[in-house]
């Protein structure tokens, strides 16, 4: 009797470890892009800012003045913290601002140089892009 719910609790628990795997997606048997690529069944949000922001940080001149966010409606996201705060740990050698400081009511001398737009395009009339990846594009300040 103790022999057999033993084998029916491993084969519960199996089973259980099998759902959880699949409902979290693939690939199974190779390694993931970042390390939230199996947090839960969705894209975690902060995905494409960690597979963005290597590509983006050989681009940028040491001490330049960026800002990470996923724009809304063409314009800076102002609730957009976590995208934001991956960008100061994956950008040491660039100075990580706020995403306001790339709004449209700042006055164009005070512009923050880089914007790394996530997702959707970043419309704001003094900056002009100067790449682009299927996760974001980098945008330049014209002055």
């Amino acid at each position: 009797m103790q022999r057999a719910v033993i084998i029916t609790a491993t084969l519960l628990a199996c089973a259980a470890l099998v759902v959880r795997v699949v409902s979290r997606g693939g690939p199974y048997f190779t390694q993931p892009a970042t390390i939230v690529d199996h947090v839960g069944p969705g894209k975690h949000e902060i995905r494409d800012a960690l597979v963005l922001l290597p590509r983006v940080r050989p681009l940028l001149p040491r001490g330049a003045r960026v800002t990470c966010f996923r724009p809304t409606a063409g314009g800076e996201q102002q609730d957009d913290g976590s995208n934001y705060l991956t960008a100061i740990g994956m950008l040491p050698y660039q100075r990580v601002e706020p995403p306001f400081t790339a709004g449209l009511l700042v006055p164009r001398p005070y512009l923050i140089d880089y914007v790394v737009a996530l997702g959707r395009p970043f419309t704001h009339p003094a900056y002009k892009p100067i790449a682009g990846w299927p996760e974001g594009t980098l945008y330049k300040v014209q002055r």
